[in-house]
């Protein structure tokens, strides 16, 4: 068999494998068989995904489907191609670790008594995997719709597990409504471009795209960012993210923040570069918006991570954090598009695939440990846990590996994507406008200024939710995970150290998607050939490195700009550094303390013969220079009560709560709201409940329709 059917065999195998999956949890008995089994199913079917993402992007093959039917939209197709190819692995490598996930979890809520439950979750699990493997696979406007409508009901029926709570359910519908608000920008895009087409396949689509005016362009690339961005958090359009994120069981988390939020980046990617990509020159001031809206996004939201006081609600903020990196990313690849700028534009598209790829690995974990925290500790709110590393330090060390990662410490796979989109953003020198220039170096201000507060916004989770004592009793009785829950942990912890230190072989797989969108191959202005026989420069990184890894699809070890570009540092060289000076404090230490020596004495604790909880940092105390600083944004409303005179301090207790609300919450969505209770109740009177005046409605309508023909 040749390449395109092993392929083509490897997709249809992931499609079969989660639809089998669906098919177990309809007739399996309820039971531990049954939730392993269908998670079973899921997992191999995300390494069948992996497989072929990896394949068609290694071997350039794309396999192809074609369904003919006899409905006016004609035959269903499909198409596996290096933009779809990546975000299919993406998926297969984060599904993969969410199935081991959800052995453990869906094991303990059989213990809970919710067998019948956990048949219907079982199956919109593998049913949601199997939408998603359709919106990357389709090849035509009617697949792609149908197959995101299917992931929009899906998962919005996966967040309504504990539907006996009203908060998740009022969570649910928001999701929901705002998905099917963006749907409409999706749909009315797709409809402008199949106005020019005369048909509804991608192809079509992609070469009618620069017959349209300036204008029609510039409408479907603002429905797209509107549609599309509706799913990944762009404000204002967050607002369903924290409450749904909060309200899903655990490894629902992990799909909605590391798996589905990817779609919406892929819309975008699929429009903006694919469909209107090719129509001649792009209008600067698209990539301009892009950039502006997601320094914004980002920074927004990590000032309301950063004042969280749930776990999840700050891991939700966050995920709106690195959507507005990812989107400002891509701003920067079409604002350096628009002037003919192509080698950084490449550049700037990889960062924006690799930090989508590095958000999911590292924002999987972080849920991952979230949702052990909140099954085993009982809450997830800062004020409940506290003591946490000790009791579960398998789960502990795996969220401080995600911590570290997403504020963007070498070596970790963070740093090298934020790293590259800083480096991306300084060589805006080579623009020719001067406003261009001073935007972009505005924005890179704020990805600054964003990745020093997420600093902030993990040191103060960890320290507060990891460290210190417990603050409550189910906190203080928490324990570890079970065994397939820490393996999946692993595994992604795993993942952040390995894209960390090795980006030249992801950097290499990402060219090959770059390369066909932007027709232009940037691999060695970023990996320089260090280990075959470049001269010049890097002749001394030639020599040592040898030709150790001579043969293999990558360039080499080592990520250094281009002599073309200024560069501040290379990641390899400071994770080198980085090395270096661990090495030295340790031998410095040794040295000051033998080998095998030991305390044995009380480390001093300002005279205080024993800790309680009520002494310890709050979370309140992490983040209030963050509130005093910006409190012009946040507009926090603050309530002090003490419960007792101040003489009587010892006794007496102090009461003090600061309230932040959303952002736009009440400068939009409350306005908002109060505008159409109005509307709503005007329009009661057309609703009397009288069948004669329903009757003369449809007369009315029935006849308005055929003045209409007539004319």
């Amino acid at each position: 068999m040749d390449g395109k059917t092993i392929l083509t065999l490897m997709f249809w195998l992931t499609v079969g494998l989660y639809a089998l999956g669906g098919l177990f949890a309809l007739v399996l008995p309820k039971g531990h068989a049954l939730s392993r089994v269908t998670a079973c199913c899921a997992g191999l079917g995300s390494i069948a995904a992996m497989i072929t993402g990896v394949g068609v992007l290694t071997s350039g093959v794309m396999p192809t489907g074609r369904l003919e039917t006899q409905l006016p939209f004609g035959a269903l197709t499909i198409r596996i191609d290096p933009l779809s190819a990546i975000f299919l692995a993406v998926m297969g490598l984060i599904t993969l670790p969410v199935a081991l996930y959800a052995v453990g979890d869906l094991g303990i809520s059989l213990e809970q008594h919710l067998g019948q439950r956990i048949r219907v979750f079982a199956l919109l699990f593998n049913l949601t995997l199997l939408s998603l493997v359709f919106i990357l696979a389709a090849s035509d406007m009617i697949v792609f719709l149908m197959a995101w409508e299917a992931m929009a009901f899906l998962s919005y029926m996966l967040v309504n597990f504990d539907y006996e709570d009203s908060s998740v359910i009022l969570a649910g519908y928001r999701m929901l409504a705002v998905s099917e608000i963006g749907t409409i920008g999706i749909l009315i895009a797709f409809l402008l471009l199949y106005q020019a087409a005369g048909s509804f396949g991608f192809e079509a689509l992609r070469s009618a795209a620069p017959t349209l005016s300036l204008l029609v362009r510039s409408a479907i690339f603002l429905l797209a960012l509107f549609g599309f961005g509706a799913k990944i958090g762009v404000l204002p359009l967050q607002l369903w993210m924290p409450d749904a994120y909060r309200a899903a069981p655990g490894f629902v988390s992990v799909l909605l923040s590391a798996v589905l939020i990817n779609m919406g980046v892929y819309g975008l990617l699929r429009f903006l570069l694919d469909f209107l990509g090719g129509a001649g020159t792009l209008p600067g001031w698209w990539g301009l918006c892009l950039l502006v809206i997601g320094a914004l996004t980002a920074l927004i939201g990590i000032l309301y991570a950063v004042v969280q006081n749930d776990v999840k609600r700050v891991l939700a903020y966050s995920s709106v954090e690195n959507m507005g990196i990812i989107l400002a990313s891509l701003g920067a690849t079409l604002t350096y598009r628009s002037y003919h700028l192509v080698a950084l534009a490449a550049i700037a598209l990889i960062v924006t695939i690799y930090h989508t790829l590095n958000h999911s690995v590292y924002k999987g974990l972080l849920f991952m440990g979230a949702g052990w925290i909140r099954r085993s500790a009982g809450s997830s709110e800062f004020a409940r846990l506290g003591g946490l590393l000790r009791l579960m330090p398998w789960t502990g060390f795996c969220f401080l590996i995600a911590a570290l990662a997403i504020s963007a410490v070498p070596p970790l796979n963070g740093y090298i994507s934020e790293w590259m989109l800083l480096e991306t953003l300084l060589q805006s020198f080579a623009l020719p406008d001067t406003l261009t220039k001073i935007v972009i170096a505005l924005s890179g201000a704020m990805l600054a200024l964003t990745a020093g507060i997420a600093v902030t916004a993990f040191v103060r989770t960890c320290g507060v939710g990891l460290l210190a004592l417990p603050r409550s009793k189910e906190a203080a009785e928490a324990h570890e995970a079970p065994l397939s829950m820490r393996v999946a942990m692993g595994f992604l912890a795993l993942c952040c150290l390995a894209l960390g230190i090795l980006p030249t072989f992801v950097i290499t797989l990402l060219n090959q998607v770059t390369t066909p969108l932007l027709g232009y191959n940037v691999l060695n202005q970023v990996v320089p050939p260090l280990f075959t026989n470049h001269p010049g420069n890097y002749q001394l990184l030639e020599t040592l490195g040898g030709g150790l890894f001579r043969g293999l699809p990558v360039n080499g070890l080592v990520v250094i700009a281009s002599p073309t570009f200024s560069t501040i540092d290379s990641p390899s060289y400071l994770f080198l550094a980085e090395l270096i000076l661990v090495g030295l404090v340790v031998v410095t230490l040794r040295a000051i303390r033998p080998l095998g020596s030991r305390r044995i004495h009380r480390v001093w604790a300002g005279g205080i013969p024993r800790f309680t909880a009520a002494m310890t940092y709050t979370d309140m105390a992490y983040s209030n220079p963050i509130r005093i600083i910006f409190n012009v944004l946040y507009r926090s409303h603050v309530r002090s009560v003490s419960t007792a005179p101040a003489s009587l301090h010892r006794e007496g207790k102090m009461e003090y709560e600061q309230e932040v609300f959303p952002p736009f919450e009440r400068v939009l969505y409350q306005p908002l709201l109060r505008g159409l209770n109005i509307l709503t109740r005007q329009a009661r009177a057309i609703q009397s409940g009288n069948i004669n005046q329903y009757i003369g409605y449809i007369f009315m309508i029935v006849l308005l329709i055929l003045l209409l023909r007539a004319l």
